[in-house]
């Protein structure tokens, strides 16, 4: 019978390694931005029509997302033009670098700090859901809170809520699993 080996020996954990919380943070922040992207557009769908629509003030009209513009803005002065498709997906890379980057942050600051609460995932998310609330407007890369309809402000809180429980059980899962 020929079974697989299950040895995970070759990746053991030192009990202070900063270089594998760091990816097993990164890791865990790749997972949460690929399911905190379904659990944003599941939240938009499944709210009432006039939460859709209701902002304080009517929203400006916008050809690109913040994350486009983040892009565009980058790469503009090296000489680069995105447009369509192009600028699509290097505003997917913004995303997912932005998302993997505080995935890893998190890991070493829980590194840095091991006394970190079982919480502390939510208070990351809420961190970045306030953060995006007040950074894109203040950086012009989308509308004010008041012009953002009331949806979009539920459902990015539940998806910045689901990304940091999602960043710090997988961190926790990885860092269980491959303990010495």
């Amino acid at each position: 019978m020929n079974r697989i080996s299950r040895d995970f020996s070759f990746i053991t954990r030192k009990k202070d390694s900063l270089v594998l919380d760091i990816l097993f943070g990164a890791a865990g922040g790749a997972l949460a931005t690929w399911l905190m992207d379904y659990i944003i557009e599941g939240m938009s769908k499944a709210l009432p029509e006039k939460l859709q629509k209701q902002s304080v003030k009517p929203p400006p009209q916008q050809d690109e997302g913040a994350t486009e513009k983040v892009a565009r803005k980058l790469l503009e002065p090296v000489g680069i033009q995105l447009q369509g498709e192009q600028k699509k997906k290097a505003g997917l890379a913004v995303h997912w670098t932005y998302g993997i980057t505080w995935g890893a942050l998190y890991g070493a600051m829980h590194h840095v700090s091991p006394q970190t609460g079982k919480l502390f995932g939510l208070g990351l998310g809420l961190g970045l859901f306030l953060g995006d609330e007040v950074m894109i407007p203040v950086l012009k890369l989308g509308p004010t809170p008041l012009e953002t309809p009331t949806a979009i402000h539920l459902s990015t809180l539940v998806g910045h809520l689901a990304y940091g429980g999602i960043t710090e059980g997988s961190f926790r899962l990885l860092r269980h699993a491959l303990s010495a």
